[in-house]
């Protein structure tokens, strides 16, 4: 599985977006139109957006998470029903995931073709793991019709929580590595560092 391609985009002056925020508000509380809700990010938006957004957590001590989720099988929709088929059963999942997303802090982006990501503020990963699990399962109850077929959409899904400063490449590609692991390990699941803890236990 290829690394996510760096997205990220010199800005004239790297604070404008911090010095927006309100005397004793973090980012995240300032601008609730940005986290979610009304429509799906673009990869390039969510570099934008989500660069600050760590580093106002990060300096705050406040909890954030990054995700990545993955279509299972979407090629084969595609391969079988045609591309007219796979984009509008990713048009809607798209619209099913900001539907049940809506309630998070989180910004939802479309990363490309089946990925999508999020960046979940507030959350650490544990608190991060089960609520992508109830959102994975959500996903599935939402069959997506397409000219009398329907087809029960499961997803993949990596998380990482982010510590310290890092390049938001690097926060992505540790969630992509457990994608990977979801994925190698069967599907329709959520692996992070919080899997594991949990099953030495």
């Amino acid at each position: 599985m290829p690394y996510i391609v760096s997205q990220k985009r010199q800005h004239s002056d790297p604070h404008s977006y911090s010095e927006q925020i309100a005397t004793g508000l973090t980012a995240v509380e300032m601008d609730t139109s940005t986290m979610s809700g009304c429509r799906l990010l673009s990869i390039e938006e969510l570099y934008r957006l989500g660069e600050p957004v760590v580093s106002d957590c990060i300096a705050g001590e406040l909890a954030c998470s990054v995700a990545i989720i993955d279509i299972d099988r979407l090629f084969r929709i595609s391969e079988t029903y045609g591309t007219d088929c796979a984009d509008h059963v990713l048009s809607e999942f798209g619209a099913n995931l900001l539907r049940f997303s809506a309630d998070l802090y989180a910004c939802v982006a479309h990363l490309g073709h089946d990925q999508f990501g999020l960046l979940l503020v507030g959350t650490d990963v544990a608190m991060a793991t089960e609520t992508l699990d109830r959102l994975r399962q959500q996903l599935a109850g939402c069959p997506i019709g397409w000219k009398g077929e329907m087809f029960n959409i499961t997803v993949s899904v990596g998380v990482a929580e982010i510590h310290g400063p890092e390049t938001f490449d690097n926060y992505l590609n540790a969630a992509e590595q457990f994608l990977f692991m979801a994925k190698m390990s069967g599907r329709n699941q959520v692996i992070s560092d919080h899997t594991f803890a949990t099953a030495a236990h």
